[in-house]
């Protein structure tokens, strides 16, 4: 099989955010004015464009992380910002200096770097006590950027876990935890260059970017992420560029229903759109993507989503783990987009609308066939496909600590 070219040349950014921010209760209160509420969109319309402080590394064609897939319109870690701006590694201080910021600060770019250690958590449930809440205002007209000062793993977040409420306008880039992070009702906010064991949003959200996150691979009766939305709160605007998002595996004889991104919720308010680039996708016990009959739209553009018995290559299964074959997609969505992709495993019941230059490890029946453009392309050496096969589309070999510090590097 034909390797996709990687870019091993270039610089590369760390892709573990520091995901764990919540303020201090004492900060709590203080902060809690600048909470941003979900407003309409159209109150978030209209703001001025803003010039790109990025020089990072060209795109490149392969699937996954690979040091490409970095926000655009944020300085690049490795020049000197117009505030560059060094704090202890302590959630108070980095808190106190984001909201010391001016708007005109902001918009000629800002970086926050945090000096090596460990920040704690409080857990990453939806009830946790946050480690930054409320920080941030959704009127600034870029966001700051929050990246370990010695780079990618010289910050690591407790293996509790964190959660990030209300926070707005943060871009967190190169921090590693052997726990998970929650985002309850945050706005504008991007996790990045990082390695955290589970990702999930909750409540509600609205323009939430992940860049090369690399969770899961893990075993546990929970799912490896999941989109969640409550009450009549939004969730809408969720991108995901060059990520690696790994199974869960669940003990054998587990009810539960394990999969590795999971849009589904109990809320009422607007639900997706969900867009995907460049991304891999290994299934967890039962699926690789659950979408709700409430998500607007869920689009893949040059992905892997593997199913079946292609994620046992990457993390293979031990006595006791459960032995699931999971689907690929699950659930109801009507409008479901793939583009240069690849899909290994059951494609389900889902409305598949558009279907253009993406192959499928099985002939799917008739009404799997997309509605609107395309036909599915089928490729049934997929399935047989192994660890050295899936690897050669990505340019890493592996997804530890060391082989991403080396990619992201600054």
């Amino acid at each position: 099989m034909a390797r996709i070219p990687g870019s091993p040349g270039t610089a590369r950014l760390s892709r573990r955010q520091v995901l764990a921010v919540p303020v201090m209760t004492v900060l709590s209160g203080a902060l809690a004015g600048c909470a941003p509420e979900l407003l309409p969109r159209q109150m978030l319309d209209g703001r001025a464009d803003v010039r790109a402080l990025t020089t990072g590394p060209a795109s490149s064609g392969s699937y996954g992380p690979n040091g490409t897939h970095f926000p655009p319109e944020l300085p690049w870690p490795g020049a000197v910002a117009a505030s560059d701006i060094e704090v202890e590694c302590d959630w108070v201080q980095i808190a106190r200096r984001i909201q010391a910021l001016t708007p005109q600060q902001v918009e000629a770019g800002v970086i926050i770097r945090v000096a090596p250690g460990t920040l704690p958590g409080a857990g990453s449930g939806s009830s946790s006590r946050a480690v930054l809440a409320g920080v941030g205002n959704q009127e600034w007209p870029r966001n700051v950027l929050i990246v370990p000062r010695d780079g990618f793993g010289s910050v690591r977040i407790a293996d509790i876990g964190a959660r990030f409420d209300q926070c707005t306008r943060l871009s967190l880039f190169g921090f590693v935890s052997g726990g998970g992070f929650t985002l309850t009702r945050c706005v504008s906010m991007q996790i990045g260059w990082s390695r955290f064991d589970t990702a999930n949003v909750t409540r509600g959200g609205r323009g939430i970017g992940f860049y090369e996150l690399v969770v899961g691979f893990r075993r546990s009766d929970a799912d490896t992420a999941a989109i969640r939305p409550t009450e009549t709160f939004e969730m809408t605007d969720i991108v995901r560029y060059g990520c690696a998002f790994g199974p869960t595996v669940k003990p054998g004889g587990s009810g539960a229903h394990c999969d590795t991104l999971q849009l589904e919720g109990t809320g009422t308010g607007p639900f997706g759109p969900l867009l995907s680039v460049d991304c891999v996708d290994y299934g967890s016990s039962n699926a690789v993507f659950v979408l709700h009959t409430r998500v607007t739209r869920a689009e893949f553009q040059h992905c892997l989503v593997l199913g079946d018995g292609l994620p046992w290559q990457l993390f293979p299964l031990q006595p006791g783990d459960y032995d699931g074959r999971p689907n690929a997609f699950a659930g109801g969505c009507q409008d479901v987009r793939l583009y240069d992709s690849v899909v290994c495993g059951p494609i389900g019941s889902m409305r598949f609308t558009h279907v253009e230059r993406t192959r499928l490890s099985y002939a799917p029946v008739e009404s799997q066939q997309p509605s609107v453009s395309g036909r599915w392309e089928v490729d049934q050496a997929i399935a047989g496909w192994s660890r050295d096969d899936i690897m050669a589309l990505q340019a890493v070999p592996d997804y530890e600590e060391e082989t991403l510090r080396a990619l992201w590097a600054w």
